[in-house]
């Protein structure tokens, strides 16, 4: 594994490469997390591939801007990436909020060969939080989190039964990644408050129901099962996404947290090798 920044034009972004021989792969991170969260899953993945793995903007050791976070500028982002980084007809991966932008970039771009939504790209928040994007922004809001230390990143991490497959280094490695060292002595969320908040503004409005069509490749729906009524509810959701879908695609179900790239990392990969090789 090789990282590097790449100059995406606007921004350039931290990412972390491996090579490979097999099919290519673009593996994009959720909202406030960052590009460590796909090490476990590269180093199952079987057979070797290319695969590039960014911090998005504002997010990990990437640039952060003041403003910029739509669809449209992470979208031109990550055209430019695999541009700069050879990248020639990838299958992205998104995890959370990563698969609603892997599904935008899959519209855009027509060389996409296919796309992966780990836990995520397929349920309108607007279903959840209601119209009114004021009261749902103060629900989507993020705990400040005061006075935070790695010893209580490695508490949560003991408590949550994300280690159970790769053990506590490896996932607190990932983890820590979400944030940065301050004066105080403290660890800060590497993605401001500000800037969170505008991500989640605009993935409040992006309409899955307009975006589902527009992509015309196959998409592999690879969601969490925790028997809680939102499982049901995705269930249900990503039953609709494939019959609106352009180019199609399944949905599969893992039984574990939203957190599937940290807590089943082997699954995953295993999940993401198939669907490689049934394109």
């Amino acid at each position: 594994m090789e990282e590097r920044l790449v100059d995406c034009g606007e921004v350039r972004l931290s990412c972390r490469l491996w090579s490979g021989e097999g099919t290519p792969y673009l593996l994009l991170h959720g909202l406030a997390s960052n590009a460590r969260w796909w090490d476990l899953v590269a180093a199952r993945l079987s057979p070797p591939s290319p695969l590039v793995a960014p911090d998005l903007r504002g997010h990990g050791r990437s640039d952060r801007p003041a403003h910029g976070y739509g669809f449209d500028e992470v979208g031109e982002d990550l055209v430019r990436l695999t541009a700069a980084t050879g990248l020639v007809r990838p299958i992205v991966v998104g995890h959370s909020w990563g698969a609603s932008v892997a599904l935008w970039l899959a519209a855009k771009l027509p060389e996409v060969r296919g796309v992966v939504c780990v836990d995520g790209g397929v349920v309108d928040l607007k279903s959840v939080f209601g119209d009114d994007w004021p009261a749902a922004r103060e629900r989507m809001r993020p705990p400040v989190m005061e006075h935070l230390d790695e010893g209580r990143v490695r508490q949560f991490i003991a408590s949550s039964g994300l280690a159970e497959e790769a053990g506590m280094e490896a996932v607190a490695f990932a983890m820590l990644g979400n944030f940065e060292l301050c004066g105080d002595g403290w660890l800060h969320p590497r993605l401001d408050m500000d800037r969170h908040l505008e991500i989640a503004r605009e993935l409040f409005h992006l309409s899955l129901e307009e975006l589902w069509p527009r992509v015309r490749c196959p998409v592999l729906y690879l969601l969490a099962d925790d028997s809680s009524p939102l499982a049901q509810r995705k269930r249900a959701q990503a039953a609709h996404a494939l019959e609106v879908a352009g180019g199609g695609g399944e949905v599969k179900f893992l039984k574990g947290h939203h957190d599937l790239p940290i807590q089943h990392p082997s699954a995953v990969a295993a999940e993401l090798a198939s669907f490689a090789g049934r394109l």
